[in-house]
């Protein structure tokens, strides 16, 4: 019982924030993106992208990427296999990540695989505000002329670190809005020579359903070098 009238206070900013979201047993990505390069060359890509807890330590995310230009249907296809751990004190996840990238047009045809290692940390700045960074490794191999579905391990090699910042403000547990800069992102990873910034949108609707958006600009090695502009919208459907 209360003597002296007065309601307790939280007395930190762990205790006011949102239940975790790695609750959901199955969440589902879908989005679609429109691509405008430098040149003025358009192209376009359909995304889905599942999410499924394997056990209280665990996450099995996958993805697949159909992509079209306007002189081929079916110019390039990219598919996913990551598994991420849980998020170790509200702070760190780990995730080990294959991306298989098959680009049929334009020529030369190739094929080339990444394989990600990235600790993604996390760290609560105010009640509204996360600070993101991130950091890991890529390793890629690359060949031409062919098209299998197979990911690589042998071929052109080219390995290098990657990485990515942000900032992020919660929509009153509605979603989020975020700002980041960094070089991979939900499929592939980018050479560190063309990072990209990024402004993301996510609202929930309602306890199912989500939207989801974002703007992307990437450019080589400087802001004022343009390579590509992106723009995705598409939902989340999150199955408890």
């Amino acid at each position: 019982m209360e003597c002296d009238g007065k309601r307790s206070k939280p007395d930190s900013l762990k205790s006011e924030e949102p239940k975790t979201k790695e609750s959901d047993k199955i969440t589902v990505l879908m989005y679609m993106r429109v691509i405008r390069d430098a040149a003025g060359n358009v192209r376009m890509d359909e995304n889905i992208v599942p999410n499924f807890k394997l056990n209280k330590w665990f996450r099995l995310e996958l993805g697949i990427r159909q992509g079209e230009r306007p002189q081929q249907f079916g110019s390039y296809n990219h598919y996913k296999v990551e598994l991420q751990t849980k998020t170790i004190l509200k702070t760190v996840r780990l995730l080990a990540r294959l991306s298989d990238n098959i680009i049929e047009y334009p020529s030369p045809q190739y094929v080339k695989s990444n394989y990600l290692l990235i600790a993604e940390g996390k760290r609560k700045i105010s009640h509204s505000f996360t600070a993101l960074i991130s950091y890991g490794y890529v390793f890629t191999y690359q060949q031409n002329n062919i098209n299998q579905v197979e990911p690589l391990t042998k071929g052109l090699p080219n390995n290098y670190p990657t990485y990515k910042i942000g900032l992020r403000y919660a929509l009153k547990d509605k979603g989020f809005v975020e700002a980041s800069y960094g070089a991979y992102d939900v499929f592939n990873p980018y050479l560190l020579s063309s990072p990209f910034t990024q402004a993301t949108f996510d609202h929930e609707i309602n306890k199912r359903w989500a939207f989801y958006s974002y703007f992307r600009y990437q450019f080589y090695q400087s802001l004022n070098t343009p390579l590509n502009y992106f723009i995705a919208f598409g939902a989340k459907l999150k199955i408890n």
